[in-house]
């Protein structure tokens, strides 16, 4: 009897989670991955307020960033990416569940005339097929590193000196 009662229950929540992962807020995943990354550029830039909800958030504690509607993010992506010569993005893994997508990627940009490549993560919350929240973080550090702006952290290790020859 308990065993059927825990069965029962089991299936139940399978239902139910089964049922409210098909009423998702989200979009296709792999279109909406193309459209956002395809336009994700300077000359894209002002297509990209159009993917999120007029009240949405974007915060991105590596460049100190916390914006607030749509608007206000929309012309963080003009001022920002008119700074790169051109720019692109690597997907290298995406993650969704329910009203929420987990995209890690690389970018690949000129600024400065120099190539850079950086990893980061999005996360997106969707809300009537727009973006409400995006949380972003970017490696920062080894961006630095390739516009010359600091040394690298992870120098070679000097070569190890001979050991000097014991005298008997």
């Amino acid at each position: 009897m308990k065993t059927t009662r825990a069965l029962a229950l089991l299936l139940l929540a399978f239902a139910l989670l089964t049922r409210v992962l098909a009423q998702t807020n989200a979009p296709d995943v792999k279109a909406f991955v193309h459209d956002f990354y395809s336009v994700y550029n300077a000359p894209g830039a002002v297509k990209m307020a159009d993917f999120y909800a007029e009240d949405a958030t974007f915060y991105d504690p590596s460049f100190e960033l916390d914006m607030h509607g749509r608007a206000e993010i929309g012309a963080l992506f003009v001022r920002g990416l008119a700074k790169y010569e051109s720019l692109t993005h690597e997907i290298v893994r995406t993650t969704a569940l329910g009203d929420d997508l987990v995209v890690e990627a690389v970018m690949v940009g000129v600024l400065h005339g120099k190539t850079v490549r950086v990893p980061y993560v999005s996360i997106f919350h969707f809300v009537g097929g727009k973006i409400a929240r995006q949380r972003d973080m970017f490696d920062t550090l080894h961006f630095m590193v390739q516009l010359g702006v600091f040394p690298s952290p992870f120098q070679p290790k000097p070569a190890a000196r001979p050991a000097e020859a014991k005298s008997n």
